[in-house]
């Protein structure tokens, strides 16, 4: 009788702690990879966040530029607030496509837009580039 008791305190159910520390270990393994994965989304969404803006503030200043009147040729260079800084170059395109037939009253301009926006600490640049049809001065 003493045996049989025996066979069945071995036979209880229950887990040893060996099965215990591996279960504990794949769980911890499983959570420290789920937060990994957590802190990686948030930070990716914020440096979305940021290049959008950084673009929002160069499509606006890119705006504002091509709602004069007269671009002068050159270089020029101003800020659009305290955190975004442009350089602007105004080119005109020397052989346009074949396509494009333009008659001599009026030439292309290349309008090249270099734009920094500075965000939590570091510069991020945003370069725009466009063309725009203006009459000559002098035909």
């Amino acid at each position: 009788m003493v045996s049989l008791r025996r066979r069945l305190s071995s036979l209880a159910p229950g887990f040893t702690l060996l099965e215990v520390v591996v279960a504990m270990t794949i769980v911890g393994i499983g959570v420290v990879t789920l937060l990994e994965i957590f802190s990686s989304g948030l930070r990716l969404g914020s440096q979305s966040s940021a290049a959008t803006e950084a673009m929002i503030y160069g499509r606006q200043a890119m705006d504002e530029i091509l709602l004069r009147r007269r671009i002068e040729e050159g270089p020029q260079q101003g800020s659009l607030n305290e955190r975004a800084r442009w350089k602007l170059g105004v080119e005109p395109v020397r052989e346009p496509s074949d396509t494009l037939s333009l008659s001599s009253a009026w030439e292309l301009k290349e309008i090249t837009l270099d734009m920094r926006v500075r965000d939590t600490g570091r510069d991020r640049p945003v370069e725009l580039r466009t063309y725009r049809l203006v009459r000559k001065r002098n035909p």
